[in-house]
């Protein structure tokens, strides 16, 4: 959640910073990629019964489907068809979605607690950053300097200390 705030702040200058990327079209959510992967999972189905089984429009599971495919999660193979029309396709989940389904999981066991607080202060570093963006200066080299700041302050009180 606490992420998410952050990144709709800044999603607004990701046009203007070169090295912030967000991903544009059709944004799959994860909780969709998880349900397609637990039907897969549970044995090779075409479209139509993940359609069927998930009761979303065939449309959305078709764009889906090849998203998740381009995305190595899921897999299509031609079933043996012996009727007549379109030979079906079936799906199949590959290891890297069994993998993605298992950290899923793991992740949704276990649940962030936020305050509002904590909410409020990733809204304010958003806008903070995009506010460095907006005057052309980089987050990445401004946080890069301000830790070599502190490691040599850090070092010459150490020094001092010794001597």
């Amino acid at each position: 959640m606490l992420f998410s705030i952050a990144a709709l702040s800044l999603s607004a200058c990701s046009s203007k910073c070169p090295y912030i990327s967000f991903p544009k079209g059709n944004k799959m959510s994860l909780e969709q990629k998880s349900q397609i992967l637990q039907v897969a999972v549970s044995g090779t189905c075409g479209i139509r019964h993940l359609a069927h089984k998930l009761r979303w429009k065939t449309s959305t599971v078709i764009s889906l489907t090849k998203q998740m495919n381009e995305e190595k999660l899921i897999e299509f193979q031609a079933s043996k068809h012996t009727g007549r029309g379109r030979p079906k396709k079936s799906m199949s989940c590959t290891p890297l979605g069994m993998e993605f389904l298992k950290n899923y999981r793991k992740l949704t066991m276990t649940p962030i607690k936020a305050t509002k607080a904590d909410f409020e202060h990733a809204k304010r570093d958003a806008s903070y950053t995009q506010r460095l963006i907006e005057n052309e200066h980089s987050p990445f080299e401004l946080f890069m300097e301000l830790n070599s700041i502190v490691r040599n302050i850090r070092n010459s009180s150490e020094t001092h200390q010794t001597v």
